[in-house]
């Protein structure tokens, strides 16, 4: 997620560099446009008579509000990339991967969906998982690339 993060050896942890918030959810375009639906139903409820539904029309809204401070709010709205990987070995536990989790194809291959290579790749290795990327081949090249430049390093 790009966070601007580093190690402090004092304190045996991470920080941030500079002042960052991690973001909550990510949600695409058409996922914006069913919660600011769902806003708008709950309001009509809430003016009903059903008040109980009047917090959550305000909640929703929120979500689903552009930002509107000119600030890159693109990685709120950007479509997801998605991956098929096969899980080899006979193991059985993605547990690792569930934050991507879409859902399950077939057997052992299951579907992922992710915004920064970089943090999926990242996961997938150190889950210590074998694991075969099927779709799409520019996530393998990118992989491939990636630990090349890693192993030269070594």
């Amino acid at each position: 997620m790009n966070a601007p993060l580093l190690y402090c050896a004092r304190k045996r942890g991470y920080l941030y560099e500079k002042e960052y918030v991690l973001p909550s959810f990510f949600l695409s375009e058409s996922e914006k446009e069913t919660v600011r639906l769902l806003a708008k139903q709950s309001k009509e409820l809430s003016s009903f008579g059903y008040g109980k539904y009047k917090g959550q029309a305000e909640i929703l809204s929120k979500i689903s509000a552009e930002s509107g401070n000119g600030e890159d709010d693109s990685g709120m709205t950007r479509e997801p990339y998605f991956a098929e990987i096969e899980m080899l070995g006979g193991r059985a536990s993605v547990a690792p991967l569930e934050y991507f989790l879409c859902g399950k194809v077939e057997g052992h291959i299951y579907t992922y969906a992710f915004f920064d290579p970089d943090v999926f790749i990242g996961v997938l290795i150190a889950g210590g998982l074998d694991f075969r990327i099927i779709k799409p081949n520019w996530l393998r090249e990118y992989m491939k690339e990636k630990l090349s430049g890693i192993l030269k390093l070594l």
